[in-house]
């Protein structure tokens, strides 16, 4: 075909032209006929085949048989989903948490009727340990960080390997023993520092007098040795990322700091895990914090840090969200925002 194109290039003759362009399209032709039949002979052949949800419906993947049907993130993906690569097989293995995000629904009207409920939430529900295996040994999180997830969703059976159940941030190569680093999980206070939310343009929530405390944690642990690239900043709302990213971009040092939503860190971890709540306001309105799904997916993103930044009496009026701040006052450092407004 490279010699074809080459010939095309230098004739001259229109007839020529559309005799290479004719012969062109035919090779073309027999070439994508001759990959197809190499794809199907490939996946006939496998042992595995990997592929997405929708992918599954491929017309490469028709007439082939397969013994078992595994859905890994099953309670994130469409229960419609699913059905596309169950009905591959006659057994099937759903891997994944309930008690984590579930798939995102565009419609509020489709989500009320139900589709928002996974196949994997629904059979859970209905058969229980019957059918449910629960891994129970975790290698991510210090202890402390996992004991409140472990106790408030979990029913007390998650526990941590030997290998990451007492490591800490002081415990890296490079990085100092101090009163930043040292602390497993840290509860940063703003309650009557002034710090009251607001909205931006887009409706969206977001508090600046946070994001500057969340940012100069942050720089407390550069300080201190910790890589940027191991610290993130998780909040759940967008115009708050907005408000860190602007503040982070305004010191060198902190380039590498990730900074994102809760759904947006799903599936991820740090050693570092600096949480920004927002919320702060004299109704002590809460929003969708009261989600545990993303509560638990925000603390649990930590490996050896998660700092708690939050208004205290605002969310305390969750009864779900009151029981998280006591665990981390209770277990662990507890500061007033105050004490890095004048740092």
């Amino acid at each position: 075909m490279k010699v074809l194109n080459s010939k095309l290039l230098k004739a001259k003759d229109r007839n020529t032209k559309r005799d290479i362009r004719k012969e062109l399209k035919t090779l073309a032709k027999e070439e994508r006929k001759r990959q197809q039949l190499a794809i199907t002979d490939v996946l006939k052949n496998a042992d595995v085949v990997l592929t997405t949800l929708t992918g599954a419906s491929s017309k490469k993947l028709n007439g082939i048989a397969f013994d078992l049907v595994v859905i890994d993130e099953a309670a994130q993906a469409l229960e419609v989903a699913c059905w596309i690569a169950l009905l591959k097989g006659p057994r099937c293995i759903l891997a994944g948490d309930h008690l984590q995000l579930p798939p995102t629904i565009q419609s509020v009207e489709a989500e009320k009727k139900g589709m928002g409920k996974t196949l994997f939430e629904r059979l859970t529900e209905a058969y229980g340990e019957e059918i449910t295996s629960m891994l129970t040994v975790q290698y991510r999180m210090h202890e402390h960080i996992m004991n409140w997830s472990s106790k408030e969703l979990y029913n007390n059976k998650i526990k941590a390997h030997s290998s990451v159940a007492g490591h800490m941030l002081c415990d890296l190569e490079e990085v100092t023993t101090s009163s930043s680093t040292e602390p497993t999980i840290i509860l940063i206070d703003t309650t009557g520092c002034d710090m009251e939310e607001v909205k931006d343009e887009e409706e969206s929530t977001m508090n600046e007098g946070e994001a500057a405390v969340s940012i100069a944690h942050a720089k407390l642990l550069v300080e201190s040795g910790v890589h940027a690239s191991d610290i993130g900043i998780i909040t759940p709302y967008s115009a708050q990322v907005t408000c860190l990213k602007m503040m982070r971009n305004k010191d060198a040092k902190l380039k590498d700091l990730e900074i994102s939503t809760v759904d947006g860190f799903q599936g991820r971890e740090k050693e570092a895990i600096i949480i920004s709540m927002v919320r702060s306001n004299s109704k002590k309105e809460v929003g969708f914090l009261r989600d545990h799904r993303r509560m638990n997916v925000a603390v649990t993103r930590a490996r050896r840090q998660c700092c708690l930044v939050c208004d205290v009496e605002t969310v305390s009026s969750d009864k779900f969200l009151k029981r998280l701040v006591e665990y981390f006052e209770e277990n662990g450092e507890y500061l007033s925002a105050s004490e890095y407004q004048s740092s």
